[in-house]
This record gives C-alpha cells, sequence and structure tokens, in this order.
C-alpha cells in the first residue's frame, strides 16, 4: 500500500469491520462453532460421557477470508466413561479438549485446553442426571504490527509512518481456568437392546458456566478480567414414524459479558442403511441436513455423513450482519471428524447413559 493511498468506501468498511472482529477477540470472547453440538466439552464439562461410551472430535474452522486475513481455529476434544460396579446408581466420565486459534491481522493467538470430570447419576432406565467440573489453562499471544489505526490516516490515505496512538504493555499472556456445569440426558435405548439405536428418541438438556474466577486477560496492562460465561443448551433426535427418518433440532445459547450469541439448527437425518444383524459387513450408515442460524449474524447450510463409528461434517456460514458489505456474503467453513464407540448403528449395543 502507498503511503498516500486514497480508501474506497468499500475498503474503509472492510478494514473497521476486520479491526473491530479482531479487538473484540482480543478483549473478550471464546471461539464459537457453527457445529456447535460436536464440540460437546465447550458446551459443558458435565457432557463428558454422554451420547456415547467414548468419542473423540477434530474441528476446523476458516472465517472472513473474504474480509481479511483468515480467523482459523482447530480444536481436538476425547470423552469417554469409566468402567463402573454391576448395579452402581451412577457412573464417572472424563474428557479432556483442547482448541488453538488464531485471528486476523493481528496474529491474535490463543491456545487453551481442559481436563473435564463428571458423574451421571441414574434417574431411571433411559435418563442421567449429571455435573461436571473443568481445570484448565489458556495463553494469548497478539503480533500488532499487521494493524492499522486511525492515528495513520492523514486525511487523504493511510501513512504507516505516523504513530499508531497505542500501547500494549505485554503481547503474551497465559492464565489458569476453571468451569463447571449441569446435564440431563434421556436415550430411548439404554438397556434395551431390541430397540433400533440408529433412529431411537434422544434429549440433552444443560448448561454450562466457564471462567468462574474470572482470571486477568488483558494486554494493556490494566486490571482487566475476563468475563465469565455461561452457555445454556439442548438437543433431541425425534424418529418420524416407524422408518428411517428423524428430526434433530437444537439450540445453543451463550452469554459473556456484554455479548451473547444465539444458535439454533434443524437437521433432517435419514438412515440409508442399518447394520447388517447376519455378517455385521455393513457397519451402517445415516445421512443429515439443515440449517443453521446465528441470529444477526449468519445462516449456515449443515452437513453429517456418518457410517459406523466414524462421522464426517461440513458447513458453510453466509453472513447476514453489517459486514456483509464487505465479505459479500461469505461467512465461515468448517470440517469436523468425528469417531465414537460402541458402534451407534449396532442395536446390540447399549451405553450406559
Amino acid at each position: 500500500m502507498t503511503t498516500r493511498q486514497h480508501f474506497s468506501s468499500e475498503r474503509i468498511l472492510a478494514l473497521i469491520g476486520a479491526g473491530l472482529i479482531t479487538w473484540g477477540a482480543v478483549f473478550a470472547q471464546d471461539v464459537h462453532f457453527t457445529q456447535y453440538a460436536m464440540q460437546p466439552l465447550l458446551q459443558s464439562p458435565a457432557m463428558a460421557g454422554i451420547g456415547h461410551d467414548m468419542r473423540g472430535v477434530l474441528q476446523y474452522r476458516n472465517q472472513w477470508a473474504s474480509v481479511t486475513t483468515p480467523f482459523t481455529t482447530t480444536a481436538f476434544s476425547y470423552d469417554m466413561q469409566l468402567k463402573q460396579k454391576r448395579g452402581k446408581a451412577g457412573f464417572l466420565a472424563f474428557g479432556i479438549n483442547f482448541f488453538s486459534d488464531k485471528a486476523g491481522d493481528a496474529k491474535l493467538k490463543s491456545a487453551q485446553g481442559g481436563l473435564s470430570l463428571a458423574y451421571h447419576l441414574k434417574t431411571g432406565q433411559n435418563s442421567t442426571i449429571g455435573a461436571g467440573l473443568l481445570s484448565g489453562f489458556g495463553q494469548r499471544s497478539v503480533d500488532p504490527s499487521g494493524l492499522q489505526w486511525g492515528e495513520q490516516y492523514d486525511g487523504s490515505g493511510y501513512n504507516a509512518q505516523l504513530p499508531t496512538g497505542e500501547s500494549l504493555a505485554t503481547q503474551s499472556f497465559t492464565f489458569v481456568d476453571l468451569g463447571l456445569g449441569g446435564v440431563w440426558h434421556y436415550s430411548g435405548t439404554s438397556g434395551a437392546s431390541d430397540v433400533v439405536a440408529n433412529q431411537s428418541a434422544q434429549a440433552t438438556l444443560g448448561f454450562g458456566y466457564f471462567h468462574v474466577t474470572r482470571p486477568t486477560y488483558t494486554f494493556l496492562g490494566a486490571e482487566e478480567q475476563m468475563n465469565a460465561k455461561l452457555v445454556l443448551h439442548g438437543n433431541a433426535r425425534i424418529p418420524l414414524g416407524g422408518g428411517n427418518m428423524a428430526v434433530v433440532p437444537g439450540f445453543q445459547y451463550s452469554e459473556q459479558g456484554p455479548s451473547s450469541e444465539f444458535l439454533a439448527s434443524a437437521m433432517f437425518r435419514y438412515v440409508l442403511s442399518p447394520t447388517s444383524k447376519v455378517t455385521g459387513i455393513n457397519k451402517g450408515s445415516a445421512f443429515s441436513l439443515g440449517p443453521v442460524l446465528r441470529a444477526k449474524d449468519a445462516v449456515a447450510i449443515a452437513a453429517l455423513v456418518e457410517f459406523g463409528q466414524m462421522a464426517m461434517g461440513l458447513s458453510y456460514d453466509l453472513n447476514t450482519s453489517d459486514l456483509s458489505k464487505a465479505s459479500n456474503g461469505n461467512g465461515a467453513f468448517e470440517l469436523t471428524l468425528r469417531f465414537v464407540n460402541p458402534n451407534p448403528f449396532n442395536s446390540k449395543s447399549k451405553t450406559r447413559d
């Protein structure tokens, strides 16, 4: 860029939008995903062990490539139920999760991980209620050299030689983190080997409360603290008749300081093939497709392909916020890979939830 380049209105809007997004991320907010249900430990530590005996998830998100340097997020989680003695009223579960995030021209890098421990009490043959705790760590760093500031606009163009008028006390810091949560879960397959597991009724409702201790969180040297974050979430699977079809609605509401976010989804799930009852060669498969709404921000289409214990999810966001003029409506792309055990299509499989 030349010293005295004239900006178009679209370029100014793009820079303003990118700056607001970057510094919003610097000062407060956690990462988020359109395929929000695929990262259960980011919803609540109590979600460890819910839905599957064992689950591993790898997720990647690329956002705002049409506006500025892309924001990229990679997340991994693993959780499993622990062995229990016969006749026990509940079971323990644990989980680990980690995410790495790189945001925009400021190269804001975030890395956060945690260990979750949960206990689920049986409230009936098909339902449990549980609570969980999270202990974790986080690290943030930023490189402000890639940013452009209002003080560097000389009236007709951007001038990199002008002072920014900003100063950072540090470009990196670490913190420890604590969280807690609770969840109620219902599964129509629990305790019944004759139920078709791949289309049985299921429901989950829970909450998570993160950053309980409000750790120090600032690059500016002031006594700034990270806002606590509340997450309310729920989903269900509702079979349609006795066939291969089901509707899978869900929601997630999060509130962190002055910011809030509401997501709602409604997937249509169709079982392409059940498991082979005799040979076991066919592991079962299903395809899900539906919209995801992020209120006042984006509309997305999401798809999930399941084959036996493996699943792959894809989604793409269409931006509907004020930034859409600069982004041309382009938002984010997500890819998710998941492995679970036992095979959810096997009607003889029985999880302890």
